[in-house]
């Protein structure tokens, strides 16, 4: 019964949702407006950073691995995921006040400008755990922009489906920038879970007990603050 009643809802929500796009265009003058649609991956700045210990790199959000149970984590890589986007506008004002907005066209951005990555302060840079630890990081940074790259064209077939759907759009007034970006992108969250999801997959391909134990193989001298880390 759960399923059936979420299943109605659904389908009422989108009915509702294609309603009021017909009505917009009912209401709005045919205008003939294609909206252009450009979305890119950023190229990030790659940050390293040496100055969070091992009891603090586990506190670090939003990272793009986990360590198997019963290992410590060495290093951190920081999700770069977001999607930035910039609109040019076209409307025409209708006779009660309320404007029509078309998009005529969008610029958007995948990823973030800095992407930051973390090697535990107890390993001294040059040292071979330090330089372990480093290659490893710089893999989890090659899979996440290998995933943007990918997950590109999903991204902008998202962007030119909802445009389609929810444009024109009527409004009181002038829209916000806030209010645009809610309605173009409240359907690309579905996306963006299957993207993240993709990441979340290949990033686990390293971090896996087997993994580990080869890293570890190659030096010699894990152990800190009386932790144990050579496998």
């Amino acid at each position: 019964m759960r399923l059936r009643a979420v299943a109605i809802r659904l389908g009422i929500a989108c009915l509702a949702l294609i309603a009021v796009a017909a009505s917009a265009r009912a209401q709005c003058p045919a205008l003939n407006i294609a909206t252009a649609i450009n979305v890119r991956v950023v190229e990030p700045k790659i940050t390293y950073h040496h100055d969070i210990d091992l009891f603090g790199l586990p506190k670090l959000e939003r990272s793009a691995e986990r360590p198997p149970p019963g290992w410590t984590m060495l290093g951190l890589t920081k999700i770069s995921d977001s999607l930035r986007t910039e609109f040019q506008l076209a409307s025409v004002a209708l006779p009660d006040g309320r404007v029509c907005v078309w998009l005529a066209r969008v610029d958007a951005r995948l990823g973030d400008p800095i992407m930051n990555i973390y090697v535990a302060s107890e390993y001294e840079p040059g040292s071979c755990e330090y330089e372990t630890i480093l290659a490893h990081e710089n893999t989890h940074v090659r899979f996440n922009l290998e995933t943007l790259r990918d997950w590109m064209p999903s991204i902008r077939a998202a962007l030119v489906e909802s445009a389609r759907r929810r444009f024109p759009a009527i409004y009181p007034g002038a829209p916000n920038e806030a209010a645009l970006r809610e309605r173009l992108l409240e359907n690309l969250y579905s996306v963006f879970d299957l993207m993240n999801d993709d990441m979340r997959r290949r990033n686990a391909t390293i971090d896996t007990p087997e993994n580990y134990r080869r890293e570890n193989a190659k030096c010699r001298h894990w152990s800190r603050h009386g932790l144990s880390l050579d496998r």
